[in-house]
């Protein structure tokens, strides 16, 4: 498959997770997500690149963590942040996993 439609699909698929979706579309693109990334191989390439995103990540759930204490301080309802924390979790994991899928690979 061409390296450029699988990165464009990619990036779309991260775009979509790091906005927030509802649980049933969560779970079909973190598959399709885990599907694209395994196209481009195992590479220490693609290592890097993963520990970015898991470093990016990591940023954006603090940032939504102390925006959802605010919000809750104020009074204003929590649902979507929540479920926004939902999907960072999950995809916090998915990362992971694939992280070890491909240092297991390399090794």
């Amino acid at each position: 498959m061409d390296r450029f439609i699988v990165q464009k699909n990619i990036t779309h698929y991260r775009r979509q997770l790091e906005n927030g979706v509802d649980e049933p579309r969560r779970a079909t693109m973190l598959r399709l997500l885990v599907e694209e990334e395994n196209h481009l191989g195992h590479t220490r390439e693609q290592l890097a690149q993963l520990d970015g995103h898991i470093s990016r990540l990591n940023e954006i759930m603090e940032r939504h963590l102390d925006l959802m204490d605010k919000l809750q301080s104020i009074g204003h309802s929590s649902e979507r942040a929540w479920m926004m924390l939902g999907t960072f979790n999950d995809l916090m994991a998915v990362y992971i996993e694939h992280r070890q899928k491909i240092r297991a690979a390399l090794a």
